[in-house]
């Protein structure tokens, strides 16, 4: 009897042992049966749908506009946005586009795809509104590149403290975007500064929920992995579908910056523009 007490004890203490070394490395979030990544319940799916369609209809409305238009590149750029974003989300609605990461978040590969995409198209649309040189919109898609990087290696890290070391450094990046964005708040062409001040303090405020967010799911595990899918659901939609029909809609600044580019070249006002102008 004693001897059972005994092995009973050192077998407890052994498991709490083993909750105290794991608790740091959550177990992969996998299906016990079949051993694959787990997939979202029917609550996520219907997010992942929604948001789906929220991007599918908002490509469809910047690219109407683009075609309606012979200077259009800021239009263009809007639709490969969202039209990007569609990609990535029928990939994810669809059970795909995700991998173990060894926690309890597996990886959506699929969305950081897309943010490594479309964040940088999201920085360039906005400085083509300010009428930008291009070295200076290199820099800012630069440092935006390098902010999703840091998210990256930081979801594919199962030791928590690297994890949050990269997601800091991508803090740092991402405070450097925003202050380059907020910047030529009173930059270009005076028609457009509403356009760009609306779509830029959207910017700054959606952008300012994702790494919220990604501390409450990919950082710590505290919110289930639907609960996540909601919130970066939200978040995308908001920061691409809404920051997309704020631009294509307001078709006179876009026109303004397209003036204000001409003067700069030294090219007549009366002459036509080209699709080589934007």
């Amino acid at each position: 009897m004693a001897d059972q007490t005994v092995t009973l004890l050192t077998e407890m203490r052994d498991q709490l042992a083993q909750i105290a070394v794991l608790k740091p490395h959550p177990s992969p979030a996998l299906d016990p049966v079949t051993g694959d990544v787990l997939a979202l319940n029917t609550f996520g799916q219907v997010c992942t749908w929604i948001a789906l369609l929220c991007m599918a209809l908002t490509t469809v409305y910047a690219g109407m506009k683009a075609s309606q238009s012979k200077n259009n590149g800021v239009e263009m750029l809007t639709f490969f946005i969202t039209a990007i974003a569609t990609i990535a989300y029928l990939t994810m609605a669809t059970g795909h586009g995700v991998m173990d990461s060894g926690t309890e978040q597996p990886f959506y590969y699929a969305r950081y795809i897309d943010w490594l995409f479309t964040t940088p198209l999201m920085v360039w649309d906005l400085m083509e509104l300010t009428n930008s040189d291009a070295m200076h919109i290199f820099v800012v898609v630069g440092l935006d590149v390098l902010m999703i990087v840091c998210g990256i290696v930081g979801c594919l890290l199962i030791e928590h403290g690297i994890r949050w070391a990269f997601f800091i450094l991508g803090c740092v990046f991402f405070a450097m975007v925003c202050k380059e964005l907020l910047a030529g708040l009173n930059r270009g062409a005076s028609a457009a500064r509403g356009v760009y001040a609306s779509a830029t303090y959207l910017t700054v405020i959606s952008w300012t929920c994702y790494p919220i967010v990604w501390a409450l799911c990919e950082g710590s595990d505290v919110v289930s992995v639907n609960v996540a899918a909601l919130l970066y659901c939200v978040m995308d939609v908001v920061a691409k579908c809404v920051f997309g029909i704020i631009i294509v809609s307001n078709r006179d600044a876009i026109e303004a910056v397209n003036r204000a580019r001409v003067k700069g070249g030294a090219v007549s006002e009366a002459t036509p523009l080209k699709q080589s102008d934007l």
